[in-house]
């Protein structure tokens, strides 16, 4: 599985990875891909469904785009944390809700 850590526009590091699922079951269209964003301190996470061809090649500016599109995501817990582990975040107390 590809990892990179990149260094965004306002200088923040960031992890990105892929995630893969069989999808969710009963819910038809469901992705079953996307590519997921973490800050270096484990408070932000972003979710990106549209997943660009060679994304682990691209340029830090190019992958900074995309981390900037993705669409940030509430409450999430620990069932696609990224590949050697990066703290869990959940504010809201709710477990699996919204999971990267």
């Amino acid at each position: 599985m590809a990892l990179r850590t990149f260094v965004a526009s306002d200088g923040s590091n960031w992890t990105a990875w892929l995630v893969q699922t069989a999808g969710l079951a009963g819910v038809p269209g469901a992705p079953t891909e996307w590519l997921a964003f973490q800050n270096e301190d484990g408070t932000e996470r972003r979710r990106l469904i549209e997943v660009p061809q060679n994304w682990d090649k691209l340029p830090d500016e190019r992958l900074d785009l995309a981390r900037r599109m993705a669409e940030p995501v509430r409450g999430w817990a620990s069932r696609h944390t990224p590949p050697g582990g990066v703290d869990q975040h959940d504010p809201s107390g709710a477990s699996g809700a919204n999971d990267t």
